[in-house]
């Protein structure tokens, strides 16, 4: 997936607690039961993943509203590929099931100011895909 991704401005604190992987890398957290360990376990996977990019800023936001996670990617919407949509909901179905123990996931992809200007809608957990 190539696809230039935007950074945020420095520590907004509507935008949640930010965990920083390193210096190119973070992901902002907040809702109940949300906290430093689930952020560091979301970005390793993105790691992982070969999402964060050594090259390319990259910010994702996680947000638990009762028992399921919103994905807030910011991304340079000018530099959406064909079939991103796919990708996205691709990999957030196994981070689902990965680091959400198959909690529902939402998809929303935002400008650097953590707006949306596009829902996925939700992703299914591998295991129910499957069925």
């Amino acid at each position: 997936m190539v696809i230039i991704l935007a950074g945020t401005s420095a520590c907004n604190q509507r935008y949640g607690k930010e965990y920083k992987l390193d210096n190119k890398h973070n992901v902002y957290y907040k809702g109940e039961g949300v906290d430093e360990a689930m952020a560091k376990k979301l970005a390793d996977y993105l790691k992982e993943k070969k999402y964060f990019e050594d090259s390319i800023n990259s910010t994702v936001q996680l947000v638990k509203t009762k028992d399921s996670f919103s994905l807030n990617f910011v991304v340079d919407e000018t530099r959406l590929t064909p079939g991103y949509e796919s990708k996205f909901l691709a990999i957030s179905t196994f981070i689902s099931d990965s680091v959400f123990n198959k909690a529902p996931v939402t998809i929303q992809l935002t400008n650097d100011k953590l707006e949306p200007f596009k829902n996925l809608g939700s992703a299914k957990p591998v295991s129910d895909s499957l069925q």
